[in-house]
């Protein structure tokens, strides 16, 4: 898509959008959502004419605010403007797909940013309970192999590339320590420069 001559986006930055501003973000989803024709604008003559006239903003290329249509080309115009039945017109993903905002009831640090209205959608359950009281369970944590694992396939979902893969012989390769101490991050970089193997897009002026 990237290489097209005409991919037909284009992109206007020109407008912004407060961040504390609901009033200007209801409006936003107001025009994504916008139906094909305005009703406001729409006149239907009936008794023998049957004909549709439309009225817009006045037009340089057409050189009119008013259009007037034969009913049944109105009808098709329409249609064609319109999505087949069951149709995603919205996709939501992250925080605000269908199946993470089941869980945000769940999740304190979820339930404290969720929006107002959906907070007022869905009040906090007391939990019930029939029966003795439960003892207290020990948090559970996620082992460090759980979380390399996740880690590895996120990357090779994202970016396609295997970051457990040996980029010479393609045997699989594991995690045997990670270094987050900034002293010896930046002695292991001078080392690899020093021997001529820096890593990829490194520049060696910026550790000086």
């Amino acid at each position: 898509m990237l290489e097209w001559t005409h991919s037909g986006f284009s992109l206007d930055a020109s407008i912004r959008i407060p961040a504390g501003s609901a009033k200007t973000r209801e409006a936003l989803a107001q025009y994504i959502v916008r139906p094909p024709v305005s009703l406001q604008n729409l006149l239907v003559e009936e008794g023998g004419t049957d004909t549709v006239v439309y009225r817009a903003p006045y037009s340089d290329y057409f050189r009119t605010d008013t259009k007037i249509f034969p009913a049944v080309e109105f009808l098709v115009e329409v249609l064609q403007h319109l999505p087949d039945s069951r149709s995603r017109l919205l996709r939501t993903y992250g925080l605000y797909s269908s199946r993470a905002r089941g869980t945000w009831a769940r999740s304190p640090h979820l339930l404290r940013l969720a929006p107002e209205g959906w907070k007022r959608d869905h009040p906090p359950q007391p939990a019930l309970r029939i029966g003795p009281p439960e003892e207290p369970q020990p948090e559970l944590s996620v082992s460090v192999k759980q979380s390399r694992a996740a880690w590895a396939r996120l990357i090779k979902k994202v970016y396609e590339a295997d970051p457990l893969s040996c980029p010479r012989c393609h045997n699989p390769m594991k995690v045997i320590a990670v270094i987050t101490d900034p002293a010896q991050v930046l002695k292991i970089l001078r080392y690899l420069i020093k021997t001529g193997k820096p890593p990829p897009g490194l520049d060696p002026a910026s550790l000086n």
